[in-house]
């Protein structure tokens, strides 16, 4: 899809200027704030383990708590020139119970094949995030340092840009916090464990932004943007965290548009005891309003 994006650019780029077209104004370099709301569906990857030498259990092989569950995630965007500030947000839960097919330590007793299980696993995340853009290839300013200059083949009917990419650092904070439990009625096994990692974020964000309204009269434009991070744990325990994203908007209007995307947040961490491996993943849609 990012070929055919930027291959739609180029053709519009392309096209013969208008010199009835009003002077440069980038309605897109000014501020402005985007809230998304989107339903996510993911399913919970990977491992865990309670207490010492605990067994790592497979969240789909050894306790079935690997169903996609309907959840929410929202953003907030406040973006200026170069610059964007965002919020994130999510929440997660699953449950599920069963037999264990192997035997297993769970929080120091050694439970038999076939002993009942039951777990429950909730991961919300909130995390603050700032961006600076430091390529923009199309833009009247490439570069945060670049002069003062225009881009006047890169305009539309409204002096915004037809075409704009966006290669962006990213900074921040993310706090994860991960409550679950696990009983064994025939194992005398209770146990619940509360973990909650801070952790500084790192990572970069690509973003293409097409004007498309010249050759599809009834959508706006579309936007793409794609990016990962790596978040090295710096309290509540230690590991690290992860994430990639990737979502397609197609604006509708001027400041209304449908998103689809994907999103993955990674777990490899530990906290005193407790061990959690894996991440949870999954498709996602929903709305931006853009103010």
């Amino acid at each position: 899809m990012m070929p055919l994006t930027l291959l739609v650019g180029s053709l519009l780029l392309s096209a013969p200027v208008s010199e009835d077209l009003p002077p440069l104004d980038r309605v897109g370099e000014e501020v402005h704030l985007d809230f998304t709301a989107t339903a996510w569906f993911p399913r919970l990857i990977g491992t865990y383990a309670f207490g010492p030498a605990g067994t790592d259990l497979d969240v789909e092989t050894d306790t079935d708590l690997h169903d996609s569950e309907l959840s929410f995630s929202g953003a907030l965007d406040v973006r200026f020139d170069v610059w964007t500030i965002r919020v994130l947000g999510s929440d997660f839960r699953t449950s599920g119970n069963g037999q264990l097919d192997e035997g297993a330590r769970v929080s120091g007793v050694q439970l038999v094949a076939g002993s009942d299980w039951s777990s429950s696993y909730g991961q919300w995340s909130i995390a603050t995030e700032i961006d600076l853009a430091i390529w923009r290839p199309f833009a009247d300013e490439p570069f945060p340092w670049s002069e003062s200059g225009g881009n006047t083949s890169n305009r539309n009917a409204k002096g915004d840009y037809l075409l704009d990419l966006r290669l962006s650092g990213t900074a921040g904070f993310r706090y994860t916090h991960v409550s679950q439990s696990f009983r064994s009625i025939a194992g005398g096994v209770d146990t619940e464990v509360d973990a909650g990692w801070t952790a500084l974020t790192l990572g970069f964000m690509i973003e293409v932004d097409v004007d498309v309204n010249p050759i599809i009269p009834w959508l706006r434009r579309i936007e793409i943007d794609a990016g990962a991070t790596i978040s090295p744990v710096i309290a509540g325990g230690s590991g690290h965290l992860s994430g990639i994203e990737a979502n397609l908007r197609a604006w509708i209007t001027d400041n209304t548009a449908l998103l689809f995307g994907f999103r993955l947040q990674g777990t490899d961490a530990s906290s005193g005891e407790y061990q959690r491996t894996g991440s949870v993943m999954g498709l996602l849609g929903g709305l931006t309003i853009q103010f």
